[in-house]
């Protein structure tokens, strides 16, 4: 009776539009490059193949890629066919050659799972309503619960899911091992791995109302109207896929290497094979990231649940994880009488992530979030995913009575919480290593009893180096607190005209705090002190490396009488 009501008012559909019926559905052009956080959000299903250009590399990529499973933020939608050849494209892997070669083969086995046809060519809505039921939040629960059909609205809803329909086409056009790239570089051959160049095209299957008009008028087949002619029309028919996006390698390449002296690997070594699928995971979490910057179907949102703390009823289902980064917006009518999303703050994930991986029962506890820019928040404001890389670059200038510090700096950033918290949601968020560069001015003298201004003693350029790690302390919106430790290394060379070009060598400990402020949600003042006690030195003269005497020791110490200063400008992204 439900389906008989569907295909009525299908067909009024069909007499009012203008619709076009043909063994090749006509398409419409996918908006969801557009950014527009009123589009609704809801869980996109997502379709994986690998074109394999062929050789023993892209065969061990294609077994991965058949094992791996969709990311769980998305409704796995694989089908039969995993893996494009590159004979299958004519040699040639571009926009319109996949876009054909989808439309012709793999949009039929799309459809079909959509709408769990079996052996015999029959159909139901089973996997449809069961998705509109997990896609469903808490909020579509309880008003599901008010209204007369109750949860049955939610299975319904299902069939809006099939415009979040997309196939993600992996192109590896190139893997080589870490050996033949040094040799490419003309570099000695001291790493083993692999490296990879890809590019990853998002392709969408194109549901509309006319679409879905001619599939249930003319194709549609279920055990109660089983119709052989309609099986047959089902299996010459193809189905709109259009194009939507094509990411590629963010930072040039990607890699998964090693040394081969494996005693120079400080966190363990990997085998051949854990580099391998290293090198795999990586090319897919690098093109996930782009995607969720890019288009708008792939950047989770939801209302805010609650301010203090910031609450939201998302998590592992939606694939939240420790410090993913989320726009948050209100909406506001512009001068135009418009409505128009402006954003108000910054907010990333905690580690109080829920594990909502279930139907939604309207009773599902929220996850957690703090604020890192912007204004005030508000309960029922919009929070849109937006990821960032976890990169942070500063750019300073110090000056202090001591040497570490001073003259130019600086500093790189990775916000492990980003990455290590894909794997454990326990992990604190903030936590970030760092390594910093420092080139001191030139007419710097290293016992503090000697004038700079005296030609006849020594002048020294230096050069600092440290790394470390840090813990960003977000107290207050658009302020952080960033207490650090880490471990560095200073050279002092003899510039002075005429002298011995003698080199001076300590390592030290450094401690301290930096003080940022926002200039923007993703620009940062930042102010550093820290302390920087010696821990050993070294004396170089014509390639002859020696052990400082105490006097030695006494002529760094003199240089960190007191803290170094540092001010810069930060930007993360």
């Amino acid at each position: 009776m439900k389906m008989k009501r569907k295909l009525v008012l299908l067909t009024f559909i069909t007499l009012m539009g203008n619709v076009v019926m043909s063994q090749d559905v006509q398409s419409t052009r996918a908006n969801s490059r557009d950014n527009n956080p009123a589009r609704r959000y809801m869980r996109p299903s997502v379709t994986i193949i690998y074109v394999n250009r062929g050789g023993t590399l892209a065969d061990r990529m294609q077994v991965l890629f058949e094992k791996f499973p969709v990311p769980a933020k998305y409704n796995d939608h694989n089908v039969a066919t995993r893996t494009l050849r590159i004979d299958d494209l004519k040699g040639t892997v571009n926009e319109r050659q996949l876009n054909d070669i989808l439309t012709n083969k793999v949009s039929r086995e799309v459809v079909a799972k959509w709408f769990n046809r079996n052996e015999k060519g029959e159909f139901n809505m089973d996997l449809i309503a069961d998705r509109g039921m997990y896609n469903a939040t808490d909020a579509d629960v309880i008003k599901a619960k008010a209204s007369e059909r109750k949860m049955a609205l939610l299975q319904d809803a299902g069939e809006n899911l099939l415009d979040r329909s997309y196939i993600l086409v992996y192109d590896i056009k190139k893997i080589m091992t870490a050996e033949e790239f040094d040799r490419m570089k003309g570099i000695p051959a001291e790493e083993e791995g692999y490296y990879a160049w890809y590019d990853c095209y998002l392709f969408k299957l194109d549901w509309n109302d006319s679409v879905a008009t001619v599939f249930y008028n003319n194709l549609w087949n279920d055990a109660s109207s089983f119709d052989p002619a309609r099986v047959e029309a089902f299996n010459k028919t193809s189905f709109p896929i259009v194009f939507v996006d094509r990411v590629t390698n963010a930072f040039g390449y990607v890699s998964a290497t090693q040394y081969k002296d494996h005693s120079r690997n400080i966190l363990g070594s990997l085998t051949d094979e854990q580099l391998f699928a290293k090198l795999f995971s990586k090319i897919v979490d690098e093109s996930d990231t782009q995607l969720a910057q890019r288009n708008e179907d792939f950047k989770v949102k939801i209302p805010i649940f609650s301010t203090q703390p910031i609450q939201a009823k998302i998590g592992l289902k939606e694939g939240v994880s420790v410090d993913k980064r989320f726009f948050v917006y209100e909406f506001e009518i512009d001068s135009k009488g418009e409505k128009k999303a402006v954003r108000k703050g910054v907010v990333r994930a905690t580690n109080k992530i829920t594990d909502n991986r279930g139907i939604a029962t309207g009773q599902t506890e929220p996850s957690k979030f703090y604020q890192v820019a912007g204004r005030k928040l508000y309960q029922g404001m919009l929070m849109q995913e937006n990821p960032d890389w976890g990169f942070g670059l500063t750019f300073g200038y110090g000056s202090s009575s001591g040497v570490v510090g001073e003259g130019l700096s600086v500093m790189l950033e990775l916000n492990t919480s980003l990455y290590v918290g894909k794997i454990s949601t326990s992990y604190p968020t903030g936590i970030k290593i760092y390594g910093m560069a420092n080139l001191a001015t030139s007419n710097f003298v290293l016992d503090v009893n000697q004038n700079p201004d005296d030609p006849s003693n020594p002048k020294f350029s230096i050069y600092s180096y440290s790394v470390g790690i840090s813990k960003d302390l977000n107290f207050f919106r658009n302020f952080v607190l960033i207490p650090f430790v880490g471990y560095g290394i200073e050279t002092y060379t003899n510039t002075a005209t005429g002298m011995d070009k003698d080199k001076y060598e300590s390592t030290y400990f450094e401690a301290g705090a930096r003080l940022g402020v926002n200039l923007r949600y993703n620009i940062q003042l930042l102010a550093t002190y820290s302390l920087n006690p010696i821990l050993s030195t070294g004396y170089e003269k014509n390639n002859d490396v020696k052990s400082l005497d105490t006097g030695g020791m006494d002529l760094f110490k003199d240089q960190r009488k007191s803290g170094q200063l540092t001010i810069g400008l930060r930007y993360q992204f």
